[in-house]
């Protein structure tokens, strides 16, 4: 595969730039204080959303990333459903054990019954194709339904702007966003002239070995830590390669993407270290093998600057 190379002067201004684009949008569209009745918003989809009761007081959550923006804006007492696949903060499974709140079916599988019977003001919702469904549901029975799909970092930036307005958390959110935006431009300049080691991250395997693409928030992260992702060439966001790839990108740096994908095939350093031909590649050799909680290289919440943070000292472990 090509890689595909890109600067960190580049991702300074790509950062700048979305800094600048949010904070413009916050300034410009809106309003200063919580506006009080009804208030329409239109979504990452482009959908005009009505909310008839503004501040919503009663708010469902079909995705875990949503769910953390919520907590993270000081709304968790007013969330009253959330998916199961919703685990962060603590709080939210601790309330769901004490039966304080309702879980509506798996991300996949939301119970469009349940939703409608919590009597939600708003409903937070993903627009991947086994949700899309689901949105489509729930605005044909005049549900007040939002749809955050963020792209890239400064896109999960500005879903936390939309969802403080649509609840009247404005300052909250900007505090937040303000909080993000510097701790990545601060990662971004550290690393401006410091070389960039080629990283290689895995979250499961099945004969091929599962990455990041660059269009996956992974590959984005690397970026501004200072690295190169090794198949940055690849336009998608996931992909499966070979050990015949893996080698020929000969990794300085291997990462494992923790979560349920990689526990299920039991995927470990030790067990990357055993693959055949695999004692040929650098971050192998040099032991230069770590693990990062998947959720923070893949969230589209608050997290997303965490699993910066730990990529760019893994990378750069001399600046930080």
């Amino acid at each position: 595969m090509i890689t595909k190379r890109k600067t960190i002067a580049t991702l300074v201004l790509v950062i700048i730039v979305g800094v600048t684009g949010v904070i413009a949008w916050q300034q410009f569209h809106q309003p200063k204080e919580p506006i009080a009745g009804s208030m329409n918003v239109i979504d990452d989809v482009g959908r005009n959303v009505t909310i008839t009761r503004c501040p919503p007081e009663k708010i469902v959550s079909l995705v875990p990333s949503s769910t953390e923006i919520l907590f993270a804006l000081g709304l968790g007492s007013k969330v009253v459903g959330v998916d199961e696949t919703s685990d962060y903060p603590p709080e939210v499974q601790e309330r769901v054990n004490a039966g304080s709140l309702t879980t509506v079916g798996e991300y996949s599988q939301i119970s469009i019954e349940l939703v409608v019977g919590l009597e939600p003001d708003l409903i937070l919702a993903s627009w991947a194709e086994v949700q899309r469904l689901v949105v489509e549901s729930l605005e044909g029975l005049g549900q007040p339904v939002m749809v955050l799909n963020p792209k890239r970092f400064d896109g999960v930036l500005a879903d936390i702007s939309l969802v403080g307005k649509a609840t009247g958390q404005i300052d909250e959110a900007e505090a937040l966003v303000v909080d993000m935006q510097r701790k990545a431009q601060e990662i971004a300049e550290k690393t401006q002239g410091a070389p960039k080691p080629r990283i290689y991250v895995e979250y499961f395997f099945d004969g091929g070995y599962a990455s990041f693409g660059s269009e996956s928030y992974a590959d984005e992260l690397i970026s501004i830590g200072g690295g190169v992702n090794v198949f940055a060439g690849f336009s998608g966001q996931y992909l499966e390669t070979s050990t015949e790839e893996v080698l020929k990108a000969n990794p300085e740096i291997i990462i494992i993407s923790k979560g349920k994908m990689s526990m299920l095939c039991g995927l470990t350093p030790e067990v990357i270290k055993e693959r055949p031909g695999w004692s040929e590649i650098y971050g192998v050799q040099n032991d230069q093998i770590y693990e990062i909680e998947g959720d923070l290289l893949m969230s589209r919440g608050p997290r997303l600057i965490e699993g910066l943070e730990k990529l760019a000292n893994i990378i750069h472990p001399e600046l930080f």
